[in-house]
């Protein structure tokens, strides 16, 4: 029987991560969940005061010290457990793990539904070391893992698993005057959706219109939140999504929770909000690839060019093109007339595209996983 270790850093991280401890838990595996549940991102060896933690293994005589973690661990893990593993301090933690003979298994914390220049920058750069050292990645469905592996991701290393932080949700569920509008920290669709967010505050006094941005969104846009009631923590969320009877955005990894709890779930056209220009080459000049260029070394703007490809460009707003089409039969789109208002979504024909199982199961397969296989 293995002994787990499980590190969150941050609220998110929590999330994705304790439902797989409750599994460890209720199957009498050892673990040590180390774990921040608070939105900001943390160093445990700099703020271990701020971090809790979950056992079920005795303290013993024996001990083993952790530099990255900042105090001695009661037993000598042989797996770490872990998500977001392309920041820090997750990257330098797998590092000092692995030299420990640590079994490294990354739960992914992102359904990648379309494709985008972006996707495949970021699942390059998490080939990269010490990233690569993880053993495996359990991703949320075959689509997922597609959208991946079209971007040059190492299929090899994924296992479908379902998405862990969806198990166990238990809600008492209404329809009332609610709706959310769900934003994105990319600045292509930023600007459009608080502007919507805006009308449909205007032209539905009577009903409680709520934004829920993207973790890193007040921060990347500080003046944009003036009078915009927003969702701030994942407790508010809860239960205001229980109570809402609309759910607006971008068919992304964040709509999973409407989708599953039967809420009308409304898209955002992906031509009219800017995910289209995700694919334009030319968007990247200045900033983006400034920024790139030094993750990934590139040294001129051509280089950069040439290894995103047209190929790769073509191929993903095929796919992207059909994800729209096929997502259209299902569900609702917005539109300036609002017709949304009068239509129901048909959330289950579409749930396919983030999981492939939908069973509130998903972290017994990774923990049979690493038991059995």
């Amino acid at each position: 029987m293995n002994k787990y270790l499980i590190i969150a850093s941050d609220e998110r991280s929590y999330l994705d991560l304790k439902n797989v401890a409750l599994e460890l838990k209720n199957q009498n595996i050892p673990y040590f969940f180390l774990y921040n549940d608070n939105p900001t991102k943390l160093y445990p060896h700099v703020s271990l005061n701020k971090f809790k933690y979950d056992t079920n293994i005795n303290p013993s005589d024996k001990t083993y010290p952790s530099k990255t973690l900042g105090f001695e661990l009661p037993f000598k893990p042989n797996v770490l457990l872990i998500t977001n593993e392309n920041w820090e301090p997750e990257k330098t933690i797998l590092w000092e793990f692995k030299q420990w003979g640590c079994f490294i298994g990354c739960i992914e914390n992102a359904s990648w539904i379309h494709n985008s220049i972006k996707t495949k920058l970021e699942l390059t750069s998490r080939k990269s070391f010490p990233s690569n050292c993880i053993d495996v990645f359990f991703d949320h469905s075959k689509w997922c893992l597609e959208t991946k592996i079209q971007a040059g991701w190492w299929g090899q290393k994924s296992v479908i698993t379902g998405n862990p932080r969806h198990d166990n949700i238990s809600l008492n569920l209404t329809n009332e005057n609610i709706i959310i509008v769900y934003g994105s920290m990319e600045i292509e669709h930023h600007s459009k959706i608080i502007n919507i967010y805006k009308n449909l505050k205007n032209q539905y006094p009577k009903w409680e219109i709520y934004y829920k941005p993207h973790p890193s969104e007040k921060k990347d846009f500080p003046n944009d939140f003036q009078n915009i009631k927003t969702i701030n923590n994942h407790k508010e969320f809860l239960k205001l999504i229980s109570k809402s009877t609309h759910n607006i955005g971008i068919f992304s990894s964040v709509m999973y929770f409407p989708l599953i709890m039967g809420k009308n779930v409304v898209v955002l056209d992906h031509s009219f909000i800017g995910v289209e220009d995700e694919l334009n080459i030319e968007n990247f000049k200045g900033h983006e690839f400034n920024f790139w260029k030094n993750i990934l070394n590139f040294n001129s703007f051509l280089e950069f060019k040439e290894f995103i490809s047209p190929q790769y460009i073509k191929e993903a707003l095929k796919r992207n093109k059909e994800l729209e089409k096929n997502i259209s039969k299902n569900l609702v789109f917005y539109d300036k007339n609002h017709t949304f208002m009068d239509i129901k979504s048909k959330n289950q024909e579409i749930l396919n595209y983030y999981t492939d199982y939908n069973d509130n199961q998903s972290s017994k397969r990774i923990i049979n996983y690493i038991e059995n296989e």
